[in-house]
C-alpha cells in the first residue's frame, strides 16, 4: 500500500506505481530543460503510446485499453506526481479525453473506425477547439461558422487557446450551423489539420504548462464533407460539449493530486534537510501548518475525485455537472494555495526556474481557468442542484449504508460532526429559496457552501473505511485541520447567505467557533508524514 496515496490497492494502486514510476525514470529527467525551452517530445509521446496510455477509455477493438474514467484520473494523476511535467500530461489529457472520447461517444462506426486507432496508438494527436478569441463558455457568443452546401459544410472562423494545436493532426470543431445565437445552433466536427483552409495562425506563449503546445487555429473557406459531421447537427454544443467537459473537469483535474501528493513529499524532504537558526526548518509551527494542510486538501480532493470517477463509471449514462465541477472548483483553488505554500516552504530556492515546486506554482493557475473558470463552476454548481433529497442521494451512492451510519456516530469527531449539521441545515433552508437565484453573490455563496459540505461529509464517511496505514486515528486527526481550514477558507462567500437566513449562518459561525484550534493534530499530522515519507532518516 503506497503511503502517499493510501486510497488505492491491488490492480488501481499497482497501474498507479508504473505510471508513476515510468514518469520518475522517463519524463522527469528531462522535463526541466524541456519545460525551459518550450518543446515537445515526440519520442516520448510514441513511448506512451506503444505503453497503451494514449487510449486508456477506447474499447479494445479500437486499439484502446476499454479502461474506466478511473484508470484515467489515476493515470493523470500517476504522471504527475512522479514529474510535476503538468505541461506533457496536459497534451495527453486534451488529447485522450477532449479530443477523442468525442468520437468515441457521438462518432459513426465508419469515422470511429477511421480515427480512433490512430488516436489510440499516437499516430495521429488530437484536440478540441471551442473557445474562441471573443467567447469561452458562452456559447451564444460563438462565431464560427460553418455554411451548408452540396455535400458538406464551409467553414470560417477561428479558435484560440487550443492545447496540441501546432502538433495536432485531428481536431473536434465546434462551429454555428444556424442564425440562433443559442447553444442549440452549434454543431461539431472532425477537422483534419492537413486540408486546404486549416492554418496554425499563432503559437501561444504561456505562463506555464511550457511542455505542451497551445496555438490559435483559423479557418478560411475550408471545406469538411458531411460524413465529418459529428453527432447531430445544431447538437454539437449541448450532446458533445457538455459532456466531454465534464469528462475534463474529471480526469485532467486529477494531475492537480499528482502535483499536491509531489509537494508533500518534497517539502518535507526539503524542509527536514534545510537548516536555520541551528535547526530543521520543519521544526517550525509556520512551516508544518503548511505541510499539514496540504495533506489534509490532498487527501480530500481525492475523495472527492474518487467519488466523481466512480460515480461516472457505475452510472455512465447519467450526467454529473455537479459533482464535476465542485471537484473542479475545489480542488483547482486549494491546489494554488498548496502551490504557493510549497514555494513558500522552499523559500529563495523555491523562486529558481530549476526547482520543481516552482513549476508546479506556474502550472497550477490553469486549473482554475481551464475548462471553464472557478466562476462558470461556482453557477453550474449552484444552478443544477436539484434539491436536497437529490443531493444528498448522489452523495450517498459513494458509501455503502452500514458505513455511514457508523461513521454518523460521530465517535471522535463530534464538533465537525456538528458543523455538517449545521452545513446542511443552511442547504435545506436556502437551497429552494427562489430569492437565492436573483443575486450572483447568493449563487456562489450557495455553491460554495454545497462545496464545504461535500468535501467534510466524504471526509466524515471515509473514518470508517480501512485505507491501508492511514488509520482511523489519523483520519480524526485530519478531518479537524481539514475543517478548520476549508471553512476558514470558503466561510465568506457563505456568509452572503445571511441575506436568505440569517439565523441558519450564525449557527454555522456558532459551530465554527467550537472546533478546536488544531495546533496538536498539526504537530501529529507532520510526525504522520515524517515517519511514512522520510522512514529511516528520522531516527538516524
Amino acid at each position: 500500500m503506497s503511503f502517499l496515496n493510501p486510497y488505492l490497492k491491488g490492480e488501481e494502486e499497482d497501474f498507479y506505481n508504473t505510471v508513476k514510476d515510468f514518469a520518475k525514470v522517463k519524463v522527469f529527467p528531462s522535463v526541466e530543460q524541456r519545460d525551459e525551452e518550450c518543446t515537445w517530445d515526440d519520442d516520448l509521446w510514441k513511448e506512451m503510446g506503444s505503453m497503451g496510455l494514449l487510449g486508456i477509455p477506447l474499447p479494445e477493438e479500437y486499439g484502446g485499453q476499454s479502461g474506466s474514467c478511473l484508470q484515467c484520473c489515476l493515470a493523470q494523476e500517476a504522471f504527475n506526481a512522479g514529474s510535476l511535467d503538468g505541461g506533457f500530461g496536459l497534451s495527453w489529457g486534451a488529447h485522450m479525453i477532449i479530443g477523442t472520447l468525442p468520437i468515441l461517444f457521438q462518432g459513426t462506426d465508419v469515422q470511429k473506425r477511421k480515427y480512433l486507432p490512430k488516436l489510440a496508438s499516437g499516430e495521429w494527436i488530437a484536440g478540441l477547439g471551442l473557445t474562441e478569441p471573443d467567447s469561452g463558455s458562452d456559447a451564444a457568443g460563438m462565431r464560427t461558422f460553418a455554411e451548408k452546401t452540396e455535400g458538406g459544410f464551409i467553414l470560417n472562423g477561428s479558435k484560440m487557446y487550443i492545447t496540441n494545436g501546432p502538433i495536432g493532426h485531428v481536431f473536434i470543431i465546434m462551429a454555428r450551423t444556424t442564425k440562433s445565437r443559442g447553444p442549440m445552433g452549434v454543431s461539431a466536427f472532425i477537422v483534419e489539420a492537413n486540408w486546404k483552409g486549416f492554418q496554425v495562425s499563432k503559437v501561444l506563449k504561456k505562463l506555464g504548462h511550457n511542455t505542451s503546445t497551445t496555438a490559435e487555429l483559423s479557418f478560411h473557406d475550408m471545406f469538411v464533407p458531411d460524413e465529418n459531421l459529428l453527432g447531430p447537427l445544431n447538437s454539437g454544443f449541448l450532446r458533445i460539449g457538455k459532456a466531454t467537459l465534464e469528462w475534463e473537469r474529471t480526469v485532467l483535474l486529477a494531475a492537480l493530486m499528482g502535483g499536491m501528493e509531489s509537494a508533500v513529499e518534497s517539502c518535507i524532504q526539503y524542509a527536514w534537510t534545510r537548516q536555520q537558526f541551528g535547526k530543521p526548518v520543519l521544526s517550525f509551527f509556520a512551516i508544518k501548518e503548511k505541510i499539514a494542510r496540504t495533506w489534509a486538501y490532498l487527501c480530500a480532493s481525492r475523495r472527492i475525485l474518487y467519488f466523481v470517477s466512480r460515480k461516472k463509471d457505475n452510472e455512465p449514462n447519467v450526467s454529473l455537472p455537479m459533482e464535476s465541477s465542485l471537484l473542479k472548483l475545489f480542488a483547482s483553488e486549494v491546489a494554488e494555495e498548496i502551490a504557493s505554500d510549497a514555494v513558500q516552504i522552499f523559500g529563495g530556492m523555491g523562486y529558481m526556474r530549476e526547482v520543481p515546486v516552482s513549476r508546479f506554482y506556474r502550472d497550477v493557475k490553469l486549473g482554475t481557468i481551464g475548462g471553464g473558470t472557478s466562476e462558470v463552476q461556482r453557477n453550474i454548481v449552484s444552478s443544477t442542484y436539484g434539491g436536497y433529497d437529490k443531493f444528498l442521494k448522489s452523495l450517498e451512492s459513494a458509501v455503502p449504508k452500514e458505513t455511514r451510519k457508523l461513521a454518523d456516530e460521530k465517535t471522535g469527531v463530534n464538533t465537525v460532526s456538528e458543523l455538517i449539521d449545521s452545513l446542511e441545515n443552511l442547504i435545506r433552508s436556502v437551497g429552494d429559496n427562489p430569492e437565492r437565484r436573483k443575486k450572483q453573490s447568493l449563487e456562489f455563496g450557495f455553491a460554495d457552501l454545497l462545496t464545504v459540505t461535500v468535501t467534510l461529509k466524504l471526509s466524515l464517511w471515509d473514518l470508517t473505511e480501512q485505507s491501508g496505514n492511514y488509520a482511523k486515528k489519523d483520519k480524526e486527526r485530519d478531518i479537524k485541520i481539514l475543517a478548520y481550514y476549508i471553512v476558514a477558507r470558503y466561510l465568506r462567500g457563505i456568509v452572503y447567505l445571511k441575506e436568505l437566513d440569517k439565523g441558519a449562518v450564525l449557527k454555522i459561525l456558532n459551530a465554527f467557533g467550537n472546533l478546536s484550534v488544531p495546533e496538536t493534530e498539526i504537530e501529529d499530522c507532520i510526525e504522520f508524514l515524517k515517519e511514512g515519507i522520510l522512514g529511516a532518516a528520522v531516527s538516524a
